[in-house]
């Protein structure tokens, strides 16, 4: 039995925890790919659509389809990231 538990502990250590974007990345995406239809004042209104960080991935996802960027998984995590970081602040 003891052996099984080690064995199970040793596979869970080894598990990839799912993680967050990377900020960084997502600021430079952000800079480079969406400063041209929107600045930072968006993301301070006082009416906005995003309530929560399910809600602000969704949206990245939106604004990197119609912009036809051709982003990956990870990009948009990483974009969210940045967003929420810097401006949203929502729990992760």
């Amino acid at each position: 039995m003891k052996k099984l538990m080690l064995a199970v502990s040793v596979l869970l250590l080894n598990v990839p925890l799912a993680q967050a974007g990377d900020a960084k990345r997502g600021q430079e995406l952000y800079q480079a790919n969406c400063t041209r239809c929107h600045d930072t004042s968006i993301h301070a209104r006082p009416n906005s659509i995003i309530h929560s960080l399910d809600g602000l991935k969704k949206r990245v996802q939106f604004c990197e389809s119609n912009g036809r960027l051709n982003w990956s998984p990870e990009q948009i995590e990483d974009v969210a990231a940045y967003l929420n970081k810097t401006f949203y602040k929502f729990k992760e």
